[in-house]
């Protein structure tokens, strides 16, 4: 929130406004795995491609899979030798049949897997712009 100072005409007192920013929905910062190196998914048994991860959350394509229901996910990091075993959360399906979901079920080592990622992830997507 920011503070701005504003004259007041009239009685030539100052007041202060309050301005506030608008809401941010999304809880964490989300990155576009590579073509080169693409995060790899089996939802329910449907091996699929994350369209982009979070440590919160992750899009994929819908394969007919509904709203507002949990189901398996496998999460296949790059970096990673073993798949991260967790629960999905599927909360919408938008106009462009992309499913947005939550990840549930995490423990503190795969958050920091997920997030190690991330960061990795960022690093690349900088140098890509630098060098472009």
């Amino acid at each position: 929130m920011f503070w701005k100072k504003k004259k007041n005409n009239e009685a030539g007192k100052e007041e202060k406004l309050l301005f506030k920013m608008p809401v941010e929905t999304r809880g964490a910062f989300r990155v576009y795995p590579s073509k080169e190196n693409p995060v790899n998914l089996k939802i329910n048994g449907v091996s699929l491609p994350a369209l982009d991860l979070s440590a919160g959350g992750i899009s994929f394509a819908n394969r007919s899979f509904q709203k507002n229901i949990a189901l398996p996910l496998s999460i296949h990091l790059p970096h990673l030798s073993h798949s991260i075993e967790v629960k999905v959360e599927i909360l919408k399906i938008d106009d462009g049949d992309v499913c947005r979901a939550k990840i549930v079920g995490l423990s503190p080592q795969e958050e920091d897997d997920i997030h190690h990622y991330i960061l990795t992830r960022q690093k690349e997507e900088l140098d890509e712009k630098k060098y472009k």
